[in-house]
């Protein structure tokens, strides 16, 4: 399911598309979520014929349904939603499509949560009334997904030696690791583990005990002897990471491939690996 929308999400960007300035009846539906008004979400669906909607189960048209996954959001602590625009644009008069990544935040009992899905809509005008048509969602994610694989984490010009010596020397100065981040810029799930690092929780606390490395393996054919050099294989994919001490030796990596779909891991995952080798 999640190759799907990865799918959608690229050709989408791929074609040019842009967002426009706004389709009022998106943003009716908008209302309705926010508010946890599950009779102003489901108005947005057509009844006859009923919605074709695809889910990670299968198909759906049930529309009690779909209003209620959106509309028992607010009951479940909902505080914000974060629209990231990915398609947005008239197919004719009577069809308009919308694409976008939906961020979740919430506040329960156990604390904030953030959670993340891509959905797609297909509207189109009914007897003056624009209704949803078709479309579907992804499952929830615990990170936040890319919405392109553009930015480049990964520099093949880089001298990955030279780096992780570097890494080293600034590591003994400060009485830190080392984390090498072993991916390419084709792979998705690094683009996620980037991201994460990335996050307002996990950014200082990966500042304040790592230098961060990240080594190129392209095509799964470059930077080999690196990988080597530290008693791994790349058998298991990218991501992989591997932390060292400030002298070089290998203190833990996920050879399991823990780390290989990172799409399926939360923060608190990463958190605890961190914090699991981190210096005492």
């Amino acid at each position: 399911m999640r190759q799907v929308w990865l799918a959608f999400v690229l050709v989408a960007l791929a074609s040019g598309q842009t967002a426009s300035s706004g389709f009022a009846p998106f943003a009716q539906w908008q209302v309705g979520v926010r508010a946890g008004d599950a009779a102003t979400i489901a108005a947005a669906y057509s009844t006859d014929p009923p919605p074709t909607l695809l889910v990670s189960t299968g198909v759906i048209g049930d529309i009690a349904r779909e209003a209620s996954f959106w509309g028992s959001l607010k009951k479940q602590g909902l505080i914000s939603l974060e629209i990231d625009s990915i398609a947005d644009r008239a197919v004719s008069s009577t069809v308009h499509q919308i694409g976008f990544e939906a961020g979740l935040h919430l506040q329960t009992a156990r604390g904030p949560q953030s959670l993340y899905l891509f959905v797609q809509q297909t509207w189109a005008l009914e007897a003056g009334h624009w209704r949803i048509i078709s479309g579907g969602r992804s499952d929830l994610s615990r990170l936040k997904q890319p919405l392109a694989l553009t930015d480049a984490i990964f520099s093949k010009t880089a001298d990955a030696h030279a780096d992780i010596a570097a890494a080293l020397a600034r590591a003994a100065a400060a009485h830190k690791r080392v984390l090498l981040d072993f991916g390419g810029n084709w792979c998705y799930d690094c683009h996620v583990l980037d991201m994460a690092f990335h996050r307002g929780d996990l950014a200082p606390l990966l500042r304040a005990n790592y230098e961060l490395v990240n080594v190129d393996v392209e095509d799964f054919n470059y930077n080999l002897d690196i990988v080597k050099q530290y008693g791994l294989t790349i058998d298991k994919g990218v991501p992989m990471l591997a932390v060292l001490d400030d002298h070089g030796k290998l203190l833990v990596s996920s050879q399991d491939g823990s780390f290989e779909s990172a799409r399926a891991l939360g923060p608190d995952d990463i958190i605890r690996f961190l914090n699991a080798w981190k210096p005492s």
